[in-house]
């Protein structure tokens, strides 16, 4: 059984796209979560028509809200979706499947169709096979769950990751995907967010693993 996890600051675009793709899921034994954190759109209205566990907190913190659903949920394997991204079919399937491992993360693609987004995400899915990192995607095992950094600005969800290491073995599932927003890395720019997440972040946290 899996609580799915959503944190959502105004996602009205997105948050529909995320919730269908997970109502069709093959594995049916989950429950959702959304966090609305501060949100001032139709986000909260949209998500009602899913699930019934739809909350509101008022951080501006996607780590406060992960770890508000963390505190929301009743079963044994966590997994953390943004609301920008979808799943592919058979994603919760294979995490239910996982027996030996404490937690992990999926390849990402891009949801839209752009060149560069598809680049960025392919160097992304190549450096999992050597470091975890994750990108839209988290699960992990409910009573090992060390809780998001508050205070972090970057990478939260890698440092998750890093924790865990401590903890068990991680799995990268390489069978399934999620698909998520090239939206931040179009503001951010390609590049920037490239050196950050994938240079200097991982330069800075290698020791521990």
């Amino acid at each position: 059984m899996l609580s799915i996890i959503i944190p959502a600051h105004n996602e009205e675009q997105y948050i529909e796209l995320c919730l269908n793709s997970i109502k069709q899921q093959s594995f049916k034994d989950y429950e959702i979560i959304v966090i609305c954190d501060a949100c001032t759109d139709k986000t909260y209205t949209l998500a009602k028509k899913y699930t019934k566990k739809v909350y509101k907190i008022n951080k501006r913190n996607v780590s406060a809200a992960r770890n508000a659903g963390a505190k929301k949920a009743k079963y044994k394997t966590l997994v953390f979706i943004d609301a920008d991204s979808t799943i592919a079919p058979n994603l919760l399937k294979e995490i239910s499947k996982i027996k030996n491992y404490i937690g992990g993360t999926t390849k990402t693609l891009s949801l839209e169709n752009k060149t560069k987004a598809h680049i960025m995400w392919a160097l992304g899915n190549f450096c999992r096979h050597f470091f975890m990192a994750a990108s839209g995607l988290i699960f992990c095992k409910a009573d090992l769950f060390p809780g998001f950094d508050e205070d972090r600005k970057l990478a939260e969800d890698t440092h998750l990751l890093k924790k865990l290491t401590k903890l068990g073995k991680l799995k990268y599932i390489t069978n399934s995907y999620i698909k998520t927003s090239s939206r931040r890395l179009e503001k951010n720019g390609y590049i920037k967010t490239i050196y950050k997440q994938y240079t200097g972040y991982f330069i800075k946290n290698v020791e521990g693993y």
